[in-house]
């Protein structure tokens, strides 16, 4: 290919711009940056991409470029061209030639580049490595590999297996002549092609003659195939896989039109059952099991209380498995930072338990709460929230109803709570500050809770607990 590329070179070479001198002999600078190319002497023609899609024959596109593209990208401050990995959406299966232009004197020409290896741009009219103008590149396609079928007869005593082979690039066919003898023909399988003129139908000969002296004038009966069905079969309540094995055999028959054996008709046989203890990726698929999950209030601030289990016989060595995420209908979802235990309360979405509190729903103008429909407004009138170790659950929480303490700012002196005004905060008794919301059953114990929540609220909360479960 060098040799053509010269060859090419010197056709185009009467193209050069007038005015321009002829080119010195090519040398690289001692200093080059990049591995080197082929310097191709340079023509206006060689700056088109037609043109060099025309020299090498197996290139299916070509493109140019003055800077970055999805292709590659000039690096080495503008000394060397840096190929991209192919993608394989792209047409062809490889990069087939790239040409670095810098200047008019040469081009920098790599056969079959690599992706991730700089190319150095090639020298100018001073002898020195000049910047990168623009760069062509050129995707190809592999040829399909050209092969000759062979059909190989080894006359024996008996026509037995093995005692003709044909070539495995090729389909085989044959068909028995008036004359007795057998013409083999052979027809090319996907990806592959013969070379021209070959031809590919052999006679061998009377098949019948290669079996004298046999106790039996057929081949060699084939092994029968077998192929078998694996069904799976588990129930998340249980830690057992029942597996389904039906196989199926299908044996050779001889075909007398053919003189050949040919499949038969397939025959299933009775499935094999069997158990076998549920994997980890199987329990994955199971859900999470529910304890209580609903909203919790703590002193005048909405949280939302969870307990989650994870399937019998999931493992995990994570002490905070667990993600949560607000589903929101019609928008981006919400999904609470970090990862938590399988039972804690975290802070409902736009509440804030710092100065100064804060509501969904609800914004701060002004030093006057006003509603809103942003603030995760969308969580005040039931969400789905989801909660995923890699098994997952997920239900409908209702954000506490606007009687409970934390259901909106604190108002003053009104009688609709859905008109808040800043006024008294409500109770700090720790008896009183724990409520639920949306009708669920109270909430349970939560370990760790401190972490969401400093002092106080975890005492709340565990007084609500006791205070509930002694009501019980």
């Amino acid at each position: 290919m060098a040799g053509a590329l010269v060859a090419a070179a010197l056709v185009v070479a009467p193209l050069v711009t007038a005015g321009a001198t002829a080119a010195e002999p090519a040398a690289w600078p001692a200093d080059t940056v990049g591995v080197k190319g082929e310097l191709v002497e340079w023509s206006s023609e060689t700056n088109h991409t037609d043109y060099w899609k025309r020299l090498y024959p197996d290139a299916v596109s070509c493109y140019s470029s003055e800077g970055n593209t999805d292709h590659g990208r000039i690096t080495d401050g503008g000394k060397t061209v840096t190929l991209n990995e192919y993608n394989p959406s792209w047409p062809g299966d490889h990069w087939e030639v790239l040409v670095i232009k810098a200047g008019n004197l040469w081009n920098s020409v790599i056969e079959n580049p690599k992706a991730g290896i700089a190319y150095a741009s090639p020298p100018n009219n001073g002898g020195q490595q000049a910047n990168v103008s623009h760069w062509i590149v050129c995707k190809g396609e592999t040829p399909p590999t050209v092969v000759v079928p062979t059909l190989d007869v080894t006359p024996p005593t008996c026509l037995a297996e093995g005692s003709i082979t044909r070539s495995e690039n090729a389909d085989w066919t044959f068909k028995v002549n008036a004359d007795g003898t057998t013409t083999w023909t052979a027809k090319p399988k996907t990806g592959t092609v013969f070379e021209t003129g070959v031809k590919v139908g052999w006679v061998v000969g009377d098949l019948s003659k290669l079996t004298e002296g046999c106790d039996s004038e057929q081949p060699e009966q084939p092994q029968p195939i077998s192929t078998d069905k694996v069904e799976t079969a588990f129930d998340c309540a249980d830690t057992t896989a029942t597996v389904t094995m039906t196989t199926t055999t299908t044996s050779y028959v001889w075909d007398e039109e053919t003189a050949n054996w040919v499949l038969g008709v397939p025959v299933v046989g009775e499935p094999v059952v069997t158990e076998r203890p549920l994997t980890q990726d199987e329990l994955g698929d199971c859900p999470l099991v529910p304890g209580e999950i609903e909203s919790v209030c703590v002193g005048d601030v909405p949280f939302l209380g969870y307990e989650v289990t994870l399937p019998e016989g999931f493992e995990t060595d994570d002490e905070t498995p667990v993600t949560i995420t607000f589903v929101n209908p019609e928008g981006e979802n919400y999904v609470v930072p970090g990862t938590h235990p399988l039972s804690s309360v975290v802070l409902w979405p736009g509440a804030s338990n710092g100065t100064p509190k804060m509501w969904p729903g609800w914004e701060l103008v002004n030093g006057e709460y006003v509603k809103t429909d942003g603030n995760f407004d969308w969580t005040r009138n039931g969400v789905t929230v989801r909660f995923e170790v890699n098994p997952s659950y997920e239900t409908e929480v209702e954000y506490p109803a606007a009687s409970a303490l934390c259901a909106n700012p604190p108002v003053g002196g009104g009688d609709d709570p859905s008109t808040p005004t800043t006024g008294t905060p409500a109770s700090t008794d720790p008896e009183a500050l724990a409520v639920t919301g949306g009708g669920i059953s109270p909430m349970f114990a939560v370990a760790g809770g401190a972490v969401l929540l400093a002092g106080i609220a975890t005492v709340a909360f565990a007084a609500y607990r006791r205070r509930h479960a002694s009501a019980e």
